[in-house]
């Protein structure tokens, strides 16, 4: 947001430009114990969505690109640089890499100036955003 803000008035007055923010499935799909971080992914998928809206008329293009599963360093901090714990996450899966969240990026860029993706969702194979959990007392 910050960084948005700092830039945003030299987009403007050249009138191009793109702006990229990495959010997360977590902004549309809750899991358990993601209060916080589900919040700001929300908070920067909507931040995108109306940065998009505010800009309408000009050739400024903003995309929020929302990865799934994705080994990096932030489950290490997330478990307290806990590396083992970080490991298991992963353990049987075959997550995202930073390479593949990168191509999407270059992806994006390389559309024609007058094409803008607004958000993307990006999942490895072995996830699913999946059906509602009930828990059953019978």
């Amino acid at each position: 947001m910050h960084c948005t803000h700092a830039i945003l008035p030299r987009m403007i007055t050249n009138n191009n430009g793109y702006i990229i923010n990495i959010g997360s499935i977590t902004g549309a799909y809750a899991y358990p114990c993601g209060n916080v971080y589900g919040a700001t992914k929300a908070f920067v998928k909507q931040f995108s969505l109306n940065l998009r809206a505010d800009l309408f008329g000009t050739a400024i293009r903003v995309t929020n690109i929302e990865p799934g599963l994705a080994e990096t360093e932030f489950s290490i901090v997330r478990f307290n640089g806990n590396t083992e714990k970080a490991k298991e996450l992963y353990e049987g899966t075959e997550p995202l890499v930073a390479r593949d969240i990168a191509e999407t990026v270059l992806w994006c860029i390389s559309r024609p100036a007058h094409v803008n993706i607004n958000r993307i969702e990006v999942m490895p194979t072995c996830q699913s955003f999946g059906m509602f959990t009930i828990d059953r007392k019978l």
